[in-house]
C-alpha cells in the first residue's frame, strides 16, 4: 500500500471513530456537562438542582439512557460542548453569538431578570443608573443587559462568582447585579439570611429570562438529541411532572 493511501486510510478511521465518538448513545448514557448555577444546577445540591432533575427526566421520558451529568467551571463546559466532546450542557440563556455554534432545545426554565441594588441607594432603585457599576459574573451573557450598558453607559465588573458580585454590591463597590430572580433570592438568602440587604430596581417592564440546554452544531446527531430531548420534555409537561418537580424546587428552604 502506498503512503498516501495508508494516510488516507488512517484519516478516514481517525474521521469514523470521532464521529463514532460524537453521537455515541450507548448503554451508559450520554455525557453531559453544566457549572455552578445554584439552585438550578450545582455539584453540592439534591440531585445536582433541579434542571438537573429536568434534564434526566426529560431524556428517561424519550426512551433515552439516563445521561451522565459533569460539572466543569462554565467557561471549560462551553468550551468542550462546542468541540463536541461533550452532547450537550445546560441551562444556557440565549444570544446570537451562541446560536452560530448551538442548537437550542425549548426552554427548560422560564423567568425573570431584575436588577438587584443597596437599600437606600435612591438613584439605583428608581432607574437613574447614568455612569453607575453593573456587576455581572464572569462567563454570563449580556444579552439581557447590553442595551442598558449603552443607554446608561454602565461600568461593567466581571468577577467570577454571583457570590462575589453581591459581596461587592453589600461592600459598595458595585451599584448594581444583574441576575435571575430565582438564581439571586436562592444566593442571597445563602448570604444573608432572610434579612436581605437588597432590593429590585424598578425598570420598564419585567424581562423574561429562559434557559435552555444547548447541544454543538458540529455533532452530526445534534438536530436528533435537540428533538429527542424536547420530546421528553414536552412529556413531562404534558403530565404535570415538569410543575410538580419545579415546584418542589421552588418550596424548598435553602439551607444556611
Amino acid at each position: 500500500m502506498s503512503d498516501f493511501r495508508k494516510m488516507a486510510c488512517a484519516a478516514l478511521f481517525a474521521c469514523s471513530a470521532a464521529a463514532r465518538g460524537m453521537t455515541d448513545a450507548s448503554a451508559d448514557g450520554l455525557a453531559l456537562v453544566t457549572g455552578e448555577f445554584p439552585p438550578y444546577v450545582g455539584e453540592k445540591l439534591p440531585q445536582g438542582g433541579i434542571s438537573a432533575v429536568i434534564v434526566r427526566e426529560a431524556f428517561a421520558a424519550a426512551g433515552m439512557p439516563a445521561p451522565r451529568i459533569v460539572f466543569l467551571p462554565w467557561k471549560r463546559a462551553y468550551s468542550e460542548t462546542g468541540q463536541g466532546r461533550f452532547a450537550a450542557s445546560f441551562p444556557y440563556a440565549r444570544d446570537a453569538s451562541r446560536e452560530k455554534d448551538f442548537l437550542y432545545s425549548e426552554p427548560l426554565h422560564l423567568d425573570h431578570f431584575s436588577y438587584f441594588v443597596r437599600q437606600g441607594d435612591k438613584d439605583a432603585e428608581q432607574g437613574r443608573w447614568q455612569g453607575k457599576r453593573l456587576c455581572l459574573p464572569l462567563g454570563w451573557t449580556t444579552a439581557y443587559t447590553e442595551a442598558d450598558i449603552r443607554k446608561y453607559q454602565l461600568r461593567l465588573e466581571r468577577p467570577p462568582t454571583l457570590d462575589s458580585c453581591l459581596k461587592m454590591l453589600d461592600r459598595n463597590t458595585v451599584d448594581m447585579v444583574s441576575c435571575n430572580d430565582f438564581v439571586a433570592s436562592f444566593a442571597i438568602r445563602q448570604l444573608y439570611g432572610e434579612r436581605s440587604p437588597f432590593v429590585v430596581a424598578g425598570i420598564d417592564g419585567q424581562q423574561t429570562s429562559a434557559l435552555y440546554l444547548i447541544v454543538s452544531r458540529r455533532r452530526p446527531d445534534a438536530e436528533r438529541l435537540i428533538r429527542q430531548f424536547n420530546q421528553g420534555l414536552a412529556s413531562l409537561r404534558k403530565s404535570g411532572r415538569y410543575q410538580q418537580l419545579v415546584q418542589q424546587s421552588r418550596d424548598a428552604s435553602p439551607s444556611r
